[in-house]
């Protein structure tokens, strides 16, 4: 099941000279590198999980929202979503548990908000480790 998402400023980053991939529909420039912006993962090994991601501007203005059903070991990815900045990153499983944490979205691997969901729990932090 593919996530339901809101996009809802302009934030996206998008180029009127991209081309754009056949299997998402995403706006990709072939000569750029993409940014991954957010980055999910399930380390679930049996139930399936339902996860909402919220992004949101210093204002307080959603920017971005999402919900994913993830299944067991399952990985997924918000490419070029955002513009570089900080923002507030909010995660809940289910309707029980919730992470949130203030986060540097970029084009470098430690400006990445990571999401994970293992044993009931979601955290969440900024970049991956080194």
């Amino acid at each position: 099941m593919a996530p339901q998402q809101t996009v809802r400023s302009s934030s996206k980053r998008t180029d009127a000279n991209a081309t754009t991939t056949p299997d998402d529909g995403a706006a990709v420039d072939p000569l750029t590198l993409n940014s991954e912006d957010l980055h999910v993962r399930s380390y679930e090994h049996q139930a399936a999980r339902d996860l909402e991601v919220g992004v949101y501007a210093p204002d307080g203005e959603a920017v971005f929202e999402t919900r994913y059903r993830l299944e067991p070991g399952s990985v997924k990815s918000e490419i070029n979503t955002l513009l570089p900045g900080v923002y507030e990153i909010r995660a809940t499983l289910g309707e029980a548990r919730t992470a949130r944490t203030r986060c540097r979205i970029g084009d470098a691997p430690d400006e990445t908000a990571v999401i994970e969901v293992g044993n009931g729990v979601v955290s969440l932090t900024e970049g991956f480790p080194r």
